[in-house]
């Protein structure tokens, strides 16, 4: 506790300003926060704190499979070129579900009707019929079947397999786990660098987390389905690999001897 110092007051009899002047400076001295009641200790502002990152990295096997099918047709008149394509469309579906049950996921990713040109020497770019072009898109709970989606649908008649993708229908617990390990990471990498400094972590301040995202596993097949021929004795088999899913945070830690 620390007290105000008062002026010494003359042995003279004070006028009335002066008696005002003594009473205001004892009442603040006694009032809470003054000098008179003034205690308590002062905010510690040496402590040494250190920022470092943590990553980390969990690989799991996909559970969710997507085949891409384009189907492919061409005429001089648009109304062909789609009644056509509506044609093929039945049919691939068809070898689909056959393949994969009445249950099977399949719908239009995409669907597009456009003009082809071609160029005639002399006369520029001429209308050469049109092309519509229908994309489906298969879901699979089962990733093996990805193989026999392929197949059905080129012996079918697709126009393309175009691309083979895996991911997780909920990577929500691989994201924790990644969050966990890269936070342990981190804290890990503050503790080594504290005790380079002869010191130690002494409570953790701060974490900050950067985010943790599963990286999906695509095949791009992009195969002319029509033109390879596949054969039903030559069943195709993919391998998925794991799916990658990265977590980084910055850790603050307070350190001390």
């Amino acid at each position: 506790m620390t007290f105000c110092s008062l002026a010494t007051v003359a042995s003279a009899p004070l006028s009335l300003r002066g008696v005002l002047a003594l009473v205001f400076i004892i009442a603040v001295g006694l009032a809470p926060g003054g000098c008179l009641a003034e205690s308590g200790e002062t905010a510690d502002t040496s402590a040494t704190r250190i920022r470092a990152s943590g990553e980390a990295e969990v690989v799991v096997p996909p559970d969710r499979a997507w085949v891409d099918v384009a189907l492919v047709t061409r005429n001089v008149a648009a109304s062909a070129a789609v009644a056509a394509n509506a044609e093929e469309s039945q049919r691939v579906l068809a070898a689909l579900r056959e393949a994969l049950g009445p249950d099977a996921q399949i719908a239009s990713a995409g669907y597009s009707l456009a003009p082809n040109y071609r160029y005639i020497q002399g006369q520029g770019q001429q209308l050469d019929g049109f092309m519509v072009r229908n994309r489906l898109r298969v879901t699979l709970q089962d990733v093996s079947a990805a193989g026999r989606v392929i197949d059905a649908a080129s012996r079918a008649g697709a126009s393309e397999i175009q691309q083979v993708s895996y991911g997780l229908a909920d990577a929500g617990m691989a994201q924790r786990q990644a969050l966990a390990e890269a936070t342990r990471s981190g804290v890990e990498r503050a503790g080594v660098m504290a005790k380079a400094l002869d010191m130690e972590v002494t409570r953790v301040l701060s974490v900050d987390d950067s985010g943790a995202a599963p990286a999906p596993v695509v095949r791009e097949v992009q195969m002319l389905a029509k033109s390879v021929g596949l054969s039903a004795a030559v069943p195709t088999d993919l391998s998925p690999g794991g799916i990658h899913v990265r977590a980084s945070v910055t850790v603050s830690v307070e350190v001390g001897p």
